[in-house]
């Protein structure tokens, strides 16, 4: 009964029927008004309630006084006049009451329920509110398809009605006439019992039509209503908690500027298991004022909608607890990972500077910082700091790569490191792959040195160990104090280093202040230089690598 209602009243939103036994060409029915259309539809509910009721009185009296067990086809016809009289009275109460909606009316069963029957009632509000949103595109649709199936039936009554009456009475004996004479009230029976169907539906679509109320009469009613009812009851809960958040906050604030230091804040391992505590203390008094005042509200949706929310939190708790724990750890200082430690990310040492839901990561030769979820933080390993090496240059530091590029470092950061070289060019290293390069830097360690092997000849042997490395000294460090290197030189070696084939050579390394870096190859060049002058003040020979050449045709001739 319900759903035939549903599917009726949502027919009213099509254009309305106005004529009875006119499907086709109901233009001149449209005269008729409604109180006539009514009383013409009872009068025709009736006929057919009293000839269905006849038959029904009928058929029984002749199952009266037997025995033997009704016949298969007799209980078919009345239990399909039962079900045929059932639908009449009912579509004739609607019509009289001008398709009032009664279903309020009805008791509702009394059934036992389970948990999971209880469940459903506690969202039951919140199902509702969903069903009311669609309530009557879902009438129109169902009403229309009302509509199609009873004309797809008086269709079908139609043409089996013809087809009976298409058949010639003389051709046919007494009982074949009366079967069909049978045949044809049935159908015609059939034919008025659709298209009552049919009227009906079209008359609960017409007053749905008629009850559409315009934008400013039905949209702005509701958003006051909502304005005033619902929405308030959001409103106070959201003022609320936002209140009670304010509250906690100033409460945690006044205990931390007035009982805990900055060191305790930074590094106590209980003040940040408190604090963690006290954010997962202010949830749940924040979620429990929510509640109370939506329970005070009475509002049953809302209240459906929070405990929905906080069991799908629950469940997503339950599926991420292990990661929330292993997090916790990090949180509170007590993981793999601990602040002011050392980490290898992406090939590079960093100190953690602080663990949050971002941790900062910092490398101290490097200009910036890199923040990391803690998920991927809790993937690495952190060791306590041993050293300061974190970098093997700083900003400004003067180095040789192993190709032998002299440059400064201009810039390095996280990502970059620009060399400045000779003749105003700038090479660019990626930080991961400079941080690799086995290079020299001149300026680390506040000295470096230059070596410089130069070599005379063996006629000198005399003196190489005495007179020779003696004079090269005085010199060369003569030629730095006059180039205004003296304050400068730390230490200065010349001795022999090995006698090679034609020469003896001689070491020269003079250790320099990292402030001369910057002159790395012309100290180079000026102590080659000072050595050159040297052989030429003493006449001391500079020799060169001899090439012996062997002819083949002379020796020939020789041994000839």
């Amino acid at each position: 009964m319900q759903i035939r209602f549903l599917l009726l009243l949502f027919l009213c939103c099509l254009p309305p029927a106005t004529g009875w036994a006119q499907s086709e060409t109901d233009a001149p029915a449209r005269s008729i008004d409604a109180e006539d259309m009514q009383a013409i539809r009872l009068d025709e509910l009736a006929r057919l309630l009293q000839k269905k009721t006849a038959q029904r009185t009928e058929l029984e009296n002749s199952l009266a006084g037997r025995s033997d067990p009704i016949p298969a086809d007799k209980q078919k016809t009345l239990n399909n006049l039962n079900r045929d009289i059932g639908n009449l009275s009912d579509t004739f109460e609607m019509i009289a009451l001008s398709n009032m909606d009664t279903s309020l009316l009805r008791g509702a069963d009394v059934v036992t329920t389970d948990w999971r029957q209880d469940l459903l009632d506690i969202l039951n509000p919140l199902i509702e509110s969903l069903k009311s949103i669609t309530k009557r595109p879902r009438q129109v649709a169902e009403a229309r398809d009302t509509v199609f199936r009873s004309e797809a039936r008086l269709q079908i009554t139609r043409q089996a009605v013809s087809e009976l009456e298409a058949i010639p009475a003389g051709t046919l004996d007494e009982e074949a006439t009366l079967r069909v004479a049978n045949l044809l009230s049935k159908w015609r029976d059939e034919q008025a019992q659709y298209e009552q169907q049919r009227l009906v539906a079209q008359a609960q679509l017409e007053r749905l039509s008629e009850d559409q109320e315009t934008f400013f009469e039905g949209i702005w009613p509701a958003t006051r209503l909502f304005l005033l009812g619902r929405g308030l009851t959001l409103v106070i809960a959201l003022a609320t908690g936002f209140l009670t958040w304010a509250l906690m906050r100033f409460l945690w604030w006044t205990y931390t500027t007035r009982f805990t230091t900055k060191d305790q804040r930074r590094n106590s391992t209980w003040f940040r298991l408190l604090e963690y505590s006290f954010y997962l203390v202010t949830i749940l008094i924040i979620v429990m004022v929510t509640l109370v005042v939506l329970y005070v509200r009475e509002d049953l949706l809302l209240l459906a909608i929070a405990f929905l929310l906080i069991v799908a939190t629950a469940l997503g708790l339950r599926q991420y607890l292990p990661r929330y724990v292993r997090e916790a750890r990090l949180l509170l200082n007590l993981g793999a990972v601990r602040e002011d430690e050392r980490i290898v990310y992406n090939g590079l040492p960093w100190q953690v500077m602080s663990l949050n839901l971002h941790t900062v990561l910092r490398n101290p030769a490097l200009d910036g910082v890199i923040r990391l979820p803690l998920e991927v933080i809790g993937t690495l390993v952190s060791r306590p700091v041993k050293n300061n090496l974190w970098f093997p240059s700083n900003r400004g530091d003067y180095v040789i790569l192993p190709d032998g590029t002299f440059g400064q470092i201009r810039v390095q950061t996280p990502d970059l490191v620009e060399i400045s070289v000779k003749g105003g060019m700038t090479m660019t290293y990626s930080t991961q792959d400079f941080y690799g390069i086995n290079l020299i830097n001149l300026s680390r360690d506040k000295t470096f040195g230059v070596s410089v092997t130069f070599g005379f000849d063996y006629a000198l042997q005399s003196i190489s160990l005495t007179e020779v490395p003696e004079t090269l000294r005085g010199d060369v460090q003569n030629a730095l104090e006059e180039a205004g290197y003296g304050k400068h030189l730390e230490k200065l070696i010349v001795e022999l280093a090995s006698a090679n084939a034609s020469s003896l050579d001689f070491l020269i390394f003079a250790t320099m202040s990292s402030d001369v870096a910057s002159d790395y190859f012309k100290l180079n060049r000026l102590i080659q230089q000072t050595c050159v002058a040297a052989a030429n003040a003493n006449d001391w020979n500079i020799p060169f690598p001899q090439l012996t050449i062997h002819n083949a045709s002379a020796e020939k001739s020789n041994t000839g």
